[in-house]
């Protein structure tokens, strides 16, 4: 029989004498009736090729994924190798004076001596 008590309004319904669940162990309240499930996203990381690459390291995942016949080790020797040549400042100068010298900063894109406006 639920509490009948007069109560202030603001208090709420009250909880005493509401029915509970039978408590059958700590495991239980962890894991559930039929044990240890898996990890709620354990089908959720991205795999190569899914979806659109957000790092770096998804740019590398991409590559490798469309070479055929790398062993894991490989694959993972490689993306190791790439992903440290990555980091190192020399090669980014590199790649940012080719981008330059191709891009839309190059002289070539820059150069309005004839006249005309760069194409948008």
């Amino acid at each position: 029989m639920p509490d009948t008590r007069t109560r202030l309004r603001h208090e709420g319904p009250s909880l005493l004498n509401v029915p509970t669940p039978v408590f059958q162990g700590p495991a239980h309240s962890l894991y559930g009736p039929r044990g240890p499930q898996q990890a709620q996203n354990a089908g959720r990381q991205r795999r190569p090729l899914s979806t659109p690459p957000e790092t770096i390291q998804h740019h590398v995942d991409d590559c490798l994924a469309r070479v055929a016949d790398l062993s894991g080790r490989q694959r993972q020797a490689v993306s190791a190798e790439v992903l440290r040549m990555m980091n190192d400042i020399t090669f980014l100068r590199m790649l940012t004076e080719e981008a330059r010298a191709r891009g839309p900063w190059s002289q070539h894109a820059v150069d309005h001596s004839e006249g005309t406006l760069p194409p948008i």
